[in-house]
């Protein structure tokens, strides 16, 4: 009888591209399948003997963990999910089950770490604009849930005990700015914002935490850099600094920023040097005002972050002026509108990373759903091709076919042994070739 062989190299290598670990003997794509399968404790069995077989395998105490996950055995699952990531920090997949799981223990400021680090690496698609809603979500939660803390403690919080490395950034003040220009007072505080966070000796409070807790205390940001009151909000909100100030409008269409920096320990009000330009100077501007509050600071810089700080996010004013627009149209959550102005950010100038971020963000507040309880995510989540993985729906779509052709994807066995069928026949002589898109994304 004459044997045949049927190629499959195609079919490997599309399940290796998929899988998003190399085929080493291991079996992931095979135990991936068991965990899409919903064999969770047979899979769970096999991972824990490989996790000590092959104790430097990020995808084994991924899966493992996973596993884990879904039998509902947590603090397990944190382990080999933590294993996973100090194997290889950029796994997404396991920063995605990572923050879920962080969400299931009630551990929301780890999951909002999780799902960022998450994103950073899956930029696009349905799963990471979902994602980013549930990142909103969370993040206004736990902005809640601090700001009401702190204001029920605030007697007995101390001053002493605020941390010098953290700093709040408010609104300037624009009240001497025409309408046209006073949202670029939201643009700077951002700007400011994003450059002090490069330092790795400071921490800032987030944008989301702030406004949070200037709603509770009914200041508008404009109020909230009063010396009256800004060390009040710097207690409540745990920052030693608030960094603030005014800008104004100059004839011949120049600007002036004058920046104020509150120690809200001692209430204690220094002015680094202000910052004078044209216009569309207003960036470089922002640079020269992060630097001075840095150098007030006290801080000394590394190389890598002073030239880091001194990139320009964007060199068009009409860009950053729409920009600006579009976090005051946020601020009042009128998303639409915002979505409208940091979409001409982009426009402008498709090189401007924060408006890019902020259009993706805005997207995901239009029109990805909430999901309110994480159960509900999750059962989104985990059917999602790129969670689940392509590798495993392909291996799945094929095992009933596989048996019919006579033969075995991609399970270990010598490309030159004949296979006999279910049906007592040889198989016939076929070619395989398989086309399409093989991204990770639906």
């Amino acid at each position: 009888m004459k044997y045949m062989h049927i190629k499959l190299w195609a079919i490997l290598i599309a399940a290796a591209l998929l899988c998003g670990c190399a085929a080493n003997g291991n079996g992931h794509r095979s135990l991936q399948r068991m965990i899409a399968r919903g064999q969770y404790e047979q899979a769970e069995q096999i991972l824990l003997l490989q996790s000590v077989q092959y104790p430097d395998d990020a995808a084994v105490h991924r899966l493992l963990g996973i596993a884990q996950y879904h039998l509902e055995n947590y603090s397990s699952a944190r382990r080999g999910l933590s294993h996973a990531l100090e194997l290889d920090p950029r796994d997404a997949v396991a920063l995605f089950y990572a923050g879920m799981l962080a969400e299931r223990t009630a551990k929301i400021d780890v999951a909002i770490f999780h799902y960022e680090s998450f994103l950073s690496l899956k930029k696009t698609g349905d799963l990471a604009r979902r994602t980013r809603r549930r990142l909103m979500e969370l993040k206004l939660e736990s902005a809640k849930r601090f700001s009401r803390e702190a204001l029920a403690d605030e007697k007995n919080i101390s001053a002493g005990t605020l941390s010098d490395s953290t700093i709040g950034v408010v609104y300037f003040s624009g009240r001497f700015l025409s309408d046209a220009l006073r949202p670029l007072t939201a643009g700077l505080a951002e700007l400011l914002a994003v450059d002090l966070a490069k330092v790795g000796a400071l921490r800032v409070v987030e944008r989301i935490r702030l406004n949070q807790l200037l709603a509770e205390l009914r200041l508008s940001q404009s109020a909230a850099f009063d010396t009256s009151t800004a060390p009040r909000l710097g207690k409540l909100l745990g920052a030693a600094h608030i960094l603030g100030g005014a800008i104004a409008e100059l004839p011949g269409e120049k600007l002036r920023i004058d920046p104020n920096l509150v120690n809200t320990k001692t209430g204690e009000v220094s002015l680094p040097e202000e910052a004078v330009g044209d216009l569309d100077e207003i960036i470089q501007m922002e640079k020269q005002v992060a630097l001075t509050a840095i150098d007030k600071l006290g801080i000394k810089l590394t190389k890598a972050e002073r030239d880091s700080i001194a990139a320009l996010p964007t060199e068009s004013f009409l860009a950053f002026l729409m920009f600006s627009r579009g976090l005051e149209w946020f601020d009042k959550a009128e998303y639409q509108k915002a979505a409208r102005e940091f979409n001409r950010a982009v426009e402008a100038d498709p090189g401007f990373t924060e408006a890019d971020e902020w259009a993706h963000l805005i997207e995901a507040l239009i029109h990805a759903p909430s999901y309110g309880d994480i159960m509900n995510f999750e059962e989104y989540a985990i059917g999602d091709p790129f969670i689940r993985g392509r590798s495993g729906e392909i291996e799945l779509a094929l095992a009933g076919s596989s048996d019919r052709l006579g033969f075995m994807p991609g399970m270990g066995r010598g490309h030159d042994e004949p296979y006999e069928g279910p049906y007592g026949h040889r198989s016939i002589t076929a070619t395989i070739i398989i086309q399409g898109q093989f991204d990770d994304e639906p």
